[in-house]
C-alpha cells in the first residue's frame, strides 16, 4: 500500500476510534459479493483488510452470506476456502435470504456492536452511509479501499465535543453559522484555476534537433554562399577605371 493511502486510512480509523469507540481487534462483517469479489481478483482477503484498517480484525460472516458463497460461480471454490477463515455470526433468518440483506439487518440501525462492513452491494453501502459511525470496505480495480469518512458524521463528532465542553445550543448554532460563512467567504475568494489547453493525444513530431538536414539545402546553402558580385566596369558614375586608362594608353 502507498504511504499516502495507508496515512489517509489511519487517520480515518483513528476517527472512529476517538468518537465510537473502536478498538483492535476489529470486528468485520463481510458480505458473500465481498468474497467472490477478492476470489475472482486474486486477494487475500485476511491480509488486505488488516492493511487496511491498520490493525488486527475479526471476520464475520452470516449463514446467509456462506449459502450465497456455496452458489455455484467460476471462482466458488476459492470463495469458499476463503469464507472458512471467517467466523460464523448467527443471523435470526430460519429461511435464508440474500447476503446483502442480511448483512443489514446485523448491523441495525445504529451500529451498536461497532460493526467494519466490507461490501460490493451499491444499495447496501448507500443504505449504511446514513448511519453515523459506520466505516465501509469495498474492493475497486483489485484494490480494497476503506472510504472517507462522511460529512454528517464530523459534523456530528464536532456537537459533541461542544457538548462535552457545556456550550449552549444558541452558541452552538452561531458558531456553525460563523464558520459556513467563512467558508463560503474563503471560497469565493480563492483564485480560480483556469484549465489550460490540453494538447491532444496523437503521434508527436520529431526532434528538430535530432533531425538531419536534407542535401538539397545543403547545397543550395553553398550555392548561394559562394557566388561573389561581379564588379562594375564603371566607378564613379560611369568613369572607367584607373588601370583599364593605363592599360589603353600603353598598348596605343
Amino acid at each position: 500500500m502507498r504511504p499516502k493511502r495507508a496515512k489517509a486510512y489511519k487517520k480515518v480509523m483513528q476517527f472512529y476510534q476517538q468518537n465510537y469507540s473502536f478498538r483492535e481487534p476489529y470486528q468485520i462483517l463481510v458480505s458473500p459479493e465481498f468474497v467472490l469479489e477478492g476470489a475472482a481478483k486474486k486477494i487475500d482477503i485476511v491480509k488486505a483488510l488488516e492493511e487496511v484498517v491498520g490493525g488486527r480484525v475479526r471476520l464475520f460472516i452470516s449463514h446467509c452470506g456462506i449459502r450465497d458463497v456455496r452458489t455455484e460461480g467460476p471462482h466458488r471454490d476459492s470463495a469458499i476456502a476463503t469464507s472458512k477463515q471467517f467466523e460464523k455470526r448467527r443471523c435470526p433468518h430460519r429461511t435464508p435470504i440474500a447476503g446483502a440483506e442480511c448483512t443489514g439487518e446485523i448491523v441495525g440501525p445504529t451500529n451498536q456492536h461497532n460493526y467494519c462492513v466490507a461490501t460490493q452491494d451499491d444499495e447496501l453501502r448507500k443504505k449504511l452511509r446514513k448511519i453515523s459511525g459506520m466505516p465501509l470496505i469495498h474492493i475497486s480495480h483489485s484494490v480494497v479501499v476503506l472510504e472517507p469518512v462522511p460529512k454528517q458524521a464530523k459534523e456530528e463528532s464536532r456537537d459533541q465535543v461542544q457538548v462535552k465542553m457545556g456550550l449552549p445550543e444558541l452558541e452552538r448554532k452561531m458558531i456553525k453559522t460563523v464558520k459556513t460563512k467563512a467558508r463560503d467567504a474563503k471560497a469565493a475568494l480563492a483564485p480560480r484555476k483556469h484549465s489550460k489547453n490540453k494538447k491532444g493525444k496523437g503521434p508527436k513530431g520529431p526532434n528538430p534537433l535530432s533531425v538531419q538536414k536534407s542535401k538539397k539545402t545543403k547545397v543550395a546553402a553553398k550555392k548561394t554562399t559562394g557566388t561573389k558580385r561581379p564588379r562594375d566596369e564603371t566607378q564613379d558614375g560611369g568613369a572607367p577605371s584607373a588601370k583599364k586608362h593605363v592599360s589603353a594608353a600603353n598598348s596605343s
